[in-house]
């Protein structure tokens, strides 16, 4: 199968899983976004070259969203999020890796890879190519933080 053809099938079956899941609907509307009218902005202003995201569809500041990420190479400092969320690898290579897992152990994770992380669990996500493009859903608000000493 081609590559964007896969990549179409994992999307849609990402999205209607979501939908069938905890996501809540984002409405009765069709929403279409073509790549080109994405508008990428800065994750923290005072960090333009910084990560950046693209919302798609909801509000990530108080429920269910959907939204692109780029990152550049690198990260990968463990933090936490209070929403679960469901993401696809688009562009890059990116690992996922649980609290205390070292980078040496996460399996390198290509285009059209999946992961599901629960809120409230620590995790760190490195980018290793120059530059990773994600497709995430929010099952609520986007938020994140450091975690503390008593976190999981």
């Amino acid at each position: 199968m081609h590559a964007g053809k896969c990549l179409l099938v994992v999307m849609t079956s990402l999205l209607a899983g979501c939908a069938s899941s905890s996501v809540q609907p984002l409405g009765e509307s069709m929403i279409v976004v073509p790549i080109e009218a994405a508008q990428f902005v800065p994750v923290d202003p005072a960090s333009p070259n910084g990560t950046q995201v693209a919302v798609l569809s909801g509000d990530p500041t108080s429920g269910p969203s959907a939204m692109l990420m780029r990152l550049r190479k690198g990260g990968g400092t463990p933090h936490i999020h209070s929403s679960d969320y469901q993401l696809v690898v688009l562009q890059g290579t990116m690992k996922h890796l649980g609290k205390g897992q070292a980078a040496a152990d996460g399996k390198p994770l290509n285009p059209g890879s999946y992961w599901f992380q629960p809120g409230g669990k620590t995790h760190a996500d490195p980018c290793l190519t120059d530059e990773c493009l994600l497709f995430i859903v929010w099952a609520g608000k986007r938020d994140g933080r450091l975690p503390t000493e008593g976190d999981q």
